[in-house]
């Protein structure tokens, strides 16, 4: 029997500047605020999101208290990154069960709330998946096998959309409006021996910036077809 394949983990990755904290937690905010994989709100028994963002603004008026050199202010800032801190790790936990429910799809799952993935030896397979860019209406598409590969995108999943074939298993697509939620997919170019399914549809909601995930799959679910 072969060894069950690990469930990759969800990991901060807090810098150590104040300021970069910040800028680090208001990603997470934003990429858990309608996240595609929590569309009714977060589970129960963890920090609301409410309470995650009031103690997230209680942390920079903390902050911004320090730089203004009012007294006391450095330890109430102390204190509500700590309790910043406890909020993260519940919603880490939160994020992590997720993932673990949907093992194929993990990684998409992790790094579209906004933490890490935590590197294990060999680094992590590229996985089917989409990702906004810093550029509106920009975005990357990549897929889980190398070489040759095929692209598809569509409104609705029955209209679709050829994009340029490429050499490898990442791709750049332009010009698409904001706001609009789009499905990609792809697949390994046929040989004269072979050819390949198109993996599953993942979905990306096209945004104005910032790196935003779809869903995702992967070619073996999609398997191949032997050809005579």
């Amino acid at each position: 029997m072969g060894a069950t394949a690990q469930i990759p983990k969800a990991v901060l990755k807090m810098p150590s500047k104040i300021g970069d904290q910040i800028i680090r937690v208001t990603d997470i905010k934003g990429k858990m605020t309608n996240n595609t994989y929590f569309p009714t709100g977060w589970t129960a028994g963890t920090v609301t999101q409410t309470q995650f963002n009031n103690d997230l603004q209680a942390f920079e008026d903390a902050e911004t208290a320090v730089k203004a050199r009012t007294p006391g202010a450095v330890g109430l800032r102390d204190a509500a990154y700590i309790t910043l801190k406890q909020d993260l790790d519940a919603v880490k936990a939160m994020v992590q069960a997720k993932a673990n429910a949907n093992p194929t799809i993990a990684i998409t799952i992790i790094e579209s709330c906004g933490f890490f993935v935590a590197a294990k030896r060999g680094g992590q397979k590229r996985i089917n998946a989409a990702y906004n860019t810093q550029i509106p209406g920009t975005v990357i598409i990549t897929a889980d096998g190398g070489g040759h590969t095929q692209w598809e995108m569509s409104k609705d999943m029955v209209t679709i959309t050829n994009l340029p074939s490429t050499d490898g298993s990442k791709t750049t697509v332009s010009g698409l409006t904001v706001g609009d939620v789009l499905y990609f997919r792809s697949k390994k170019v046929d040989t004269k021996k072979k050819t390949y399914n198109w993996s599953p549809w993942f979905p990306l909601k096209i945004g104005s910036g910032g790196r935003n995930l779809g869903g995702g799959g992967s070619h073996s679910t999609a398997g191949t077809l032997p050809t005579a």
